[in-house]
């Protein structure tokens, strides 16, 4: 189905959203055609061309809505018009639908997918409204064609016509169909409290107005089975501008919402152990601390990881260590309350919250009761695993009143559980924080590094999954003092990201990725886009665009051979303020990835919302996917189909072995990176391993 739609907008923002309206879409096989107006003269002479549909801005040029309409009706009789309306619009909106606008759209707060539905199902019933013939002729062969369910009514809600689609999604025939109550053929109820729905049909002939119900409602079909379904349903007018019937256009996306459900479920609780993560954890714990402080009640917080897990994975490997923190969360697990809530923060950590009225010996308790669970032998492939784990503790309020104080206090008394030989636990005091020492000597040795030889660039490649063939690289920051040796990069980008640092040092590996990158290409060698990467406090930086900007005209590469990744927590702290930097950017011409998707809060909203050209699969979801369990597998093929649908290009992190490179290439992925390629190297080694020999 062809839809030719005439926007009259002056707005730059509004023309970019409904800009993405243009075209085909994953949902639906409506295929779009876009014109824009800027003014009353310019809709007068596109008008001319016979839309199907015009879309109007009620704040057009300050221009009263009255002669805004008066324009309409003279250029643009029996066209259906829609109002986009701006939050500081609505009682213009409002006003042009009394004067016979079919309805408004609040464009800020609706989706893409949702827009073009509610279009849809307008040009739909103008079209009916205008041939009683529909269900014969051409328009009634494009209805019988297209995907998407069309079902129309006569003024009493009696079906009157239903497209092959529809038909099947009923299973019925349209023998069975013509002339029944169309809310006795289709029950609907409510998603959530499963009730049952005023039917959208009677309610559009009640009012007159086009009418959605929550997506996801639930359809009953007459053989009792049920659908989850999307809708838009318009009034059908004669031509007396009297409600004479509606017509509804729907779709199943049963299979769409059980996806999102476990990508949902994925954004709050890690992959492998199925403990909330992180991001789950901190929004718990700033729940439970107001109603602590409401009540005035302790609560404590511990914060534990395993004592020498590494030494596990690298004596029997990654998918031991796998099994075992498997093993540790479920022992975790029986020893707490239901009301207490475990969390897997990443790696070998793991963070309890207790609920408020938990006091120091309910957390000394809480302590004896991991340690002797913990030690208790682990069974890995037939062999008993030993390992002991160490806890810091902090208890609201003394130990801190905020959150983040309270899991940093009990991260400082786990280290000084560490210190004290492992396998113990320690409470939070102010001695402990004579940590912040070895924290200011990182710190330091930072601010001395900068401008001297000490940092270097290293770089991975990526490659193509199919034949192993380069498609980019990565740069990664690498630091040897001279006395330390060579510095654990989460040792140091940590202690970078909190003291500001990250900003002048993200900057240095900008500046010398993209001199490294114009070497390469003086020389005649392509390695492809050169990523860097790029903390939530660089992008907070006002002039971050700019500086991007300026810093590739300064070194004279085209744009395109720039890949910004980011993490996901950077974008979801102010979803807004990343939207528009991210628009800068992609107009600079820089390409954007989500860095480690899956580990953080991953919500489907942002992937649509948001530029992303690229995401990089975290290494979690990679490995030992070979010989995972089906549903490690099916959760990494619905994230690889999740970017497909969107059309964005997915990378994965971490490939090990070959038949994790195989199993990622059957499930669709192109792109790879991990060691079973290369490790990072420095410039001259992956010239050697990857590039082309300089042109002479």
């Amino acid at each position: 189905m062809d839809m030719h739609i005439l926007a009259v907008t002056s707005d730059p923002a509004e023309r970019q959203q409904l800009e993405r309206m243009r075209g085909s879409s994953p949902t639906d096989d409506a295929v779009i055609t876009l014109r824009f107006a800027g003014d009353l003269a310019d809709l007068c002479r596109a008008a001319a061309l016979a839309p199907d549909l015009i879309l109007v801005n009620p704040l057009l040029q300050d221009t009263p809505v009255s002669d805004v309409w008066h324009a309409l009706s003279v250029a643009c009789d029996r066209i259906p018009v829609v109002i986009l309306a701006p939050d500081t619009g609505l009682p213009q909106a409002q006003q042009a639908v009394r004067l016979g606008a079919v309805t408004y759209i609040v464009t800020a707060s609706t989706s893409r997918e949702l827009l073009r539905r509610i279009l849809q199902s307008v040009v739909v019933a103008t079209r009916f409204s205008q041939s009683p013939a529909t269900a014969h002729g051409q328009d009634g062969l494009v209805l019988e064609s297209i995907a998407d369910a069309v079902i129309s009514t006569d003024e009493w809600g009696r079906v009157s016509y239903c497209n092959l689609a529809g038909r099947r999604l009923l299973g019925l025939e349209m023998a069975q169909l013509m002339g029944q109550p169309i809310n006795e053929l289709m029950r609907l109820q409510d998603p959530k409290s499963r009730t049952d729905m005023q039917h959208p049909a009677l309610q559009t002939l009640a009012s007159g107005a086009v009418v959605r119900i929550a997506p996801g409602s639930i359809l009953i079909r007459p053989d009792g089975s049920e659908l989850m379904i999307e809708d838009a349903t318009a009034p059908i007018h004669d031509r007396g501008g009297r409600v004479c019937g509606v017509v509804m256009v729907f779709h199943d996306i049963t299979n769409a919402r059980e996806l999102q459900a476990q990508v949902d479920h994925l954004a709050w609780h890690d992959f492998l152990t199925g403990l909330p993560n992180r991001f789950a954890a901190q929004r718990h714990l700033n729940r439970i601390l107001k109603e602590a402080e409401a009540d005035r009640l302790p609560l404590a917080v511990m914060y534990l990881d395993l004592d020498k897990f590494k030494l596990v994975n690298d004596t029997l490997g990654h998918a031991a260590g796998d099994a075992l923190l498997v093993s540790v969360a479920a022992r975790l697990r029986g020893c707490f309350r239901v009301v207490d809530l475990i969390s897997r923060q990443g790696g070998d950590e793991f963070v309890v919250l207790m609920a408020p009225g938990s006091d120091r010996a309910d957390a000394t308790q809480a302590a004896q009761r991991i340690s002797a669970a913990v030690a208790l032998p682990h069974q890995l492939d037939g062999e008993p695993i030993h390992i002991g784990c160490s806890i810091g503790i902090a208890v609201y309020p003394g130990d801190g009143d905020s959150g983040d104080v309270l899991l940093r206090h009990a991260d400082t008394a786990l280290h000084a559980a560490k210190a004290a030989g492992r396998n113990v636990w320690r409470f939070f005091n102010q001695d402990l924080l004579s940590t912040a020492i070895e924290r200011r000597q990182m710190e330091n040795g930072l601010r001395q590094a900068l401008g001297t030889t000490q940092f270097e660039l290293f770089y991975q490649p990526k490659v193509q999954l199919s034949d192993g063939a380069l498609c980019g690289c990565e740069a990664l920051l690498r630091w040897q003092h001279p006395v330390w040796g060579w510095v654990d990069p989460a040792r140091f980008i940590r202690s970078a990201e909190e003291s500001g640092l990250i900003v002048p040092l993200g900057r240095w590996v900008l500046t010398q990725a993209l001199s490294q990158a114009k070497r390469w290409q003086r020389e005649g060698r392509t390695p492809g886009a050169m990523a860097v990467n790029v903390s939530a406090l660089e992008m907070r930086q006002g002039d971050f665009a700019g500086y991007i900007g300026d810093h590739l005209a300064e070194a004279g590469l085209d744009p395109g051979c720039l890949q910004l990744e980011l993490t996901e927590s950077a974008l979801v702290r102010d979803v807004n303020g990343a939207s528009a930097l991210l628009q800068r950017l992609k107009s600079i011409g820089v390409s954007l990835a989500i860095d480690d998707f899956g580990t953080g809060y991953s919500s489907l909203s942002y992937l649509a919302d948001l530029p992303i050209d690229l995401l990089k699969v975290d290494r979690s979801f990679v490995h030992g996917i070979d010989h995972a369990a089906p549903r490690r597998q099916t959760l990494l093929r619905a994230v690889l189909a999740l970017a497909d649908n969107l059309a964005i290009a997915a990378v994965a992190e971490g490939v090990e072995t070959g038949r994790e490179a195989d199993f990622l290439t059957d499930a669709g992925c192109v792109q790879g990176q991990g060691y079973y390629y290369s490790r990072a190297v420095d410039a001259h080694t992956f010239e050697q391993m990857f590039l082309a020999p300089p042109r002479v």
